[in-house]
């Protein structure tokens, strides 16, 4: 572990020493598209005697749950080239309908709604384009490690958006859904940067793997983020941006 971490250090002080310039910055992020899928028809809990039937996957504004970001990041730029490391803190809902059948012809539409408190760890790549010192937009992609600390799980009926206490385990979807390990995101976007002050950038971020073995679920989101720059320059090599 010191080897690893000592390993880890040098390369941050080589990365810097040949870098042009180095800003520290604070990130906000807001995700409000996303999209939640299983695969197949029918979800059997295991904590539960009760079964889901399958109904929605599609992508969905808001009402699919949101995000909210707020971390630090480390940017190194050299010419059109720029590395990033943002540790944020995580306010991420799922909100997942199935539905319940109550008799050969009614069933039960319900809202699996699920909060995690997580740190999210991403480390990204990024290539400038245009001449402008003031503005220029960049492609950037890169992976993430997330650490959940906090979940939290509640139903609610659908029609009637009143909060379900019986009947239904509210942590039917563990396994399915979330669970408490650490897990890997990957994140590709494009961003738009005025000179070193600010950048703002969309991204899209998908879950790498699934939560649970026996069911494949996927995580799909598109968010918006802006980037301030604090007044702070490790390196102060003035950049040109030239081919």
């Amino acid at each position: 572990m010191k080897r690893a971490a000592t390993i880890a250090f040098l390369l941050c002080v080589c990365g810097i020493s040949l870098g042009q310039n180095f800003n520290v910055g604070i990130t906000f992020q807001y995700h409000i598209l996303k999209q939640v899928s299983v695969e197949g028809n029918t979800i059997f809990p295991t904590s539960s005697y009760n079964y889901y039937n399958i109904i929605d996957n599609n992508w969905k504004f808001f009402s699919a749950g949101q995000s909210i970001v707020i971390g630090v990041v480390g940017q190194l730029d050299y010419k059109r080239l720029y590395f990033a490391f943002e540790p944020s803190f995580e306010l991420n809902t799922y909100d997942y309908v199935v539905s319940y059948s109550l008799s050969s012809n009614s069933a039960e539409k319900i809202s699996f709604k699920t909060t995690m408190m997580q740190y999210d760890f991403p480390v990204y790549a990024g290539y400038q384009f245009g001449s402008s010192n003031l503005l220029r937009y960049s492609l950037f992609g890169g992976i993430s490690v997330v650490v959940p600390f906090v979940i939290n799980s509640a139903l609610y009926n659908v029609n009637t958006d009143t909060k379900l206490t019986d009947r239904y385990g509210a942590y039917d979807m563990r396994d399915v859904l979330y669970t408490n390990e650490v897990y890997w995101n990957g994140l590709v976007g494009i961003g738009f940067h005025y000179a070193s002050l600010f950048k703002v950038d969309i991204r899209y971020t998908r879950r790498l793997g699934s939560p649970g073995d026996v069911y494949k679920a996927t995580f799909n989101t598109v968010g918006v983020g802006l980037t301030y720059y604090l007044p702070i320059r490790i390196l102060k090599q003035k950049i040109y941006y030239e081919n």
